[in-house]
């Protein structure tokens, strides 16, 4: 029994000395990402202000039909657009009621000069002219089963960074991938745009079996791919992608993992 508790004590610290490397790496990247997103909102425009012409229009408390009607926006009342999501925007109303409102109560909304204002459905411009993007992939990790979600922002229309965590899932050995990556798109107003991607993380690999004492390893792993996003319909995007890693070793030769990959994303 001192045995196994000793096993197991070494197998919990070796797990947190992987750990606490891939918690930094998080910390630093969503620190970055972060200060993107404030920096995206220093630059934002002043909140367009429109006039409602429908008969009335329902503000829910969040963005869908789901969400519970808090208030009526009366016919006359001028409104600011804070932003929006899909099919439905944030609005703040003159008397500082904030909620959202459906697309459709909103179209035959005016500007204060009584011009009409366009708030057409998320489109191909829109896809151009994106900052953020979500989305989640399949994929093959040198044969095993591999998982991946991450999160990007558009600097420029060429230019984005993307965090990314992948969790690979093989017959002998599990693999936690977390990177940051930036990502260029030479022709992004193509519907099927090509995109090459350099990056750099680290992966914990731990074995799948408690009978076999392998030891755990952590590396950093430099990655280098492309792919192409094709444009779907609305915010909806198709990706698809193939990442060479390189896992830096203390051994004499480093090793490679061929990562093919394909999944969906939707950006806002």
């Amino acid at each position: 029994m001192n045995f196994l508790n000793t096993l197991t004590n070494a197998q919990r610290k070796a797990t947190g000395a992987i750990g606490q490397p891939l918690r930094r790496l998080a910390k630093r990247s969503l620190g970055l990402l972060c200060l993107l997103a404030i920096a995206s909102v220093a630059v934002a425009k002043d909140p367009q202000r429109v006039t409602v012409t429908d008969p009335f229009a329902e503000m829910h408390t969040g963005p869908g039909r789901g969400y519970p009607i808090y208030h009526i926006v009366e016919k006359g009342e001028t409104i600011s657009l804070l932003k929006s999501r899909t099919d439905w925007y944030k609005i703040v109303t003159s008397k500082g009621k904030q909620g959202w409102v459906h697309r459709r109560q909103l179209a035959t909304t005016l500007a204060p000069n009584g011009s009409a204002i366009d708030l057409a459905a998320p489109d191909w411009q829109d896809y151009v002219e994106r900052r953020w993007e979500f989305g989640f992939s399949g994929s093959d990790f040198s044969g095993a089963r591999g998982l991946t979600t991450y999160l990007g922002y558009h600097l420029t229309p060429n230019i984005s960074a993307e965090l990314k965590y992948t969790q690979a899932f093989g017959e002998f050995s599990d693999s936690k991938l977390i990177s940051l990556n930036a990502v260029h798109q030479p022709f992004p107003e193509w519907r099927t745009s090509p995109f090459f991607t350099l990056g750099t993380g680290t992966i914990a690999i731990s074995p799948s079996s408690d009978i076999v004492q392998v030891e755990n390893r952590e590396n950093s792993v430099l990655t280098v791919g492309g792919g192409f996003f094709v444009y779907l319909s609305r915010n909806f995007l198709l990706r698809l992608e193939y990442n060479d890693h390189t896992l830096l070793t203390k051994r004499e030769s480093n090793e490679e993992v061929d990562e093919w990959k394909i999944g969906c994303s939707i950006f806002f």
